[in-house]
């Protein structure tokens, strides 16, 4: 009898790996993320049995699980692979965890919850940013994490792990809602590519952020983006990174 697929695949993904495949920058990226998360790599920290990796290759031969097989080779699901290659959004929230984690109320000022928790140095030198800007509705100061899944101690349970996390500028913006127009998540995705393809190419490593169907204002419902800069990449002239994301998104409008 054959097991049931763990990972159900997403639903006309075509259309993003089209979009993919027509782009030399994204496909050597996502060639790129799979030879250096492949278990037998040198740098590799996965440990993965001549039996397990037989089993997985059966598995993913018997049940059509792409997916499955990847994860026990690189620790990637298929969609993982694309969003840690900085091809498609990460989701907010995913899998039910906070991400990101917002620490900063709508007029730049820190939440007491993190008071102990944020360097002083941090949040001035996002304050300084953020009342400088003529436009600095919906950013906020926030930690995020990049994640990829592995299979916990039942092989049925699949579990987030962390890659790297960061404290940065979170910048959320409004999209039309996909969801009315009956869009699947790979569709979505493909409809805010070029865009996200555009900040990725003008700052690469940015952390982008996708809800469908998620942002509501006035009672209503849009899609939204979400850019993150971390520190770590982005502190340097962080203020100049912000403004040329504002100008990429305003610009595709």
């Amino acid at each position: 009898m054959k097991e049931k697929t763990i990972f159900p695949r997403e639903e006309k993904s075509e259309v993003l790996f089209d979009k993919i495949l027509n782009d030399p920058w994204a496909y050597n990226k996502l060639f790129q993320t799979f030879c250096n998360n492949l278990f037998c790599n040198d740098d590799s920290e996965t440990i993965l049995s001549p039996l397990q990796f037989t089993e997985a290759l059966f598995n993913c031969y018997s049940n059509k699980d792409l997916s499955a097989f990847l994860m026990a080779i690189t620790q990637n699901t298929m969609f993982d692979l694309l969003r840690n290659s900085f091809l498609i959004p990460y989701r907010f929230n995913a899998d039910g965890k906070p991400n990101p984690i917002i620490m900063t109320d709508d007029k730049g000022m820190l939440l007491p919850e993190f008071a102990d928790s944020v360097h002083e140095k941090d949040y001035q030198h996002f304050y300084n940013i953020y009342k400088n800007l003529d436009n600095n509705k919906n950013m906020f100061l926030a930690e995020a994490y990049r994640y990829s899944h592995t299979y916990g101690d039942d092989p049925s349970v699949v579990e987030q792990q962390v890659l790297e996390r960061s404290t940065g500028i979170l910048l959320i913006r409004e999209l039309p809602d996909t969801v009315r127009m009956k869009e699947t998540e790979a569709e979505a995705y493909s409809a805010v590519w070029d865009l996200m393809l555009e900040l990725e190419k003008n700052l690469p490593m940015a952390y982008i952020f996708y809800g469908q169907d998620s942002f509501v204002e006035h009672n209503e419902h849009f899609d939204e983006l979400g850019i993150f800069l971390p520190n770590s990449i982005f502190l340097r002239n962080l203020e100049h990174h912000v403004k040329k994301a504002e100008a990429i998104i305003y610009a595709k409008d």
